[in-house]
């Protein structure tokens, strides 16, 4: 398996230079992927930073094979990635890119929340997120990802009377 992700590595550039990028499938470009996806989150022993490889494998994908099927989920998945990595506003914005330009894309719902729940949990950025679930609400309102974003609308005003509350509460045990 390590000898695959090698090759598939170099087959993507990413290696001696041997292949040119030109002459690389779309189909083989996936096969590489799928084959750093499975290293990784497969719990193989991971030697070297198959992450970065990855998130590069996967705008490469988006970049060579931009009218592909594929394309949208590919970039979902570098979104996520790029989360994980803690590389907050790339994943947002990678996500938007993803929402904005896949009208198609039959997660663009969950891609517009995740901006929202992205900058409520990671950034703590109440009003970006208040904004971000509300627009999920306008655009998507049949989806179940408006429905999780009017608890998570109502989670942030309740959050907010709770701290406001609190600060009352204290305040008023601390004056004399």
């Amino acid at each position: 398996m390590k000898r695959l992700v090698f090759i598939a590595l170099c087959a993507l550039g990413c290696g001696t230079g041997a292949v040119s990028e030109t002459e690389v499938t779309c189909g083989e470009r996936l096969q590489a992927i799928s084959a750093m996806e499975g290293q990784l989150f497969e719990g193989e022993n991971v030697e070297g930073d198959v992450r970065k490889a990855l998130l590069r494998a996967y705008a490469d994908f988006a970049n060579a094979c931009n009218g592909e099927l594929e394309t949208p989920e590919m970039l979902f998945r570098r979104a996520d990635l790029l989360r994980s990595l803690g590389a907050f506003e790339e994943a947002m914005t990678q996500l938007r890119d993803v929402h904005d330009h896949f009208p198609q894309y039959p997660h663009r719902a969950r891609c517009a929340f995740l901006v929202g729940f992205i900058a409520e949990t990671e950034l703590g950025d109440r009003e970006q997120a208040r904004l971000t679930y509300q627009q999920v609400v306008d655009v998507h309102p049949g989806s179940e990802e408006a429905e999780w974003a009017r608890i998570s609308l109502a989670q942030l005003d309740l959050r907010g009377e709770d701290l406001l509350r609190n600060f009352q509460r204290n305040d008023a045990a601390t004056t004399p």
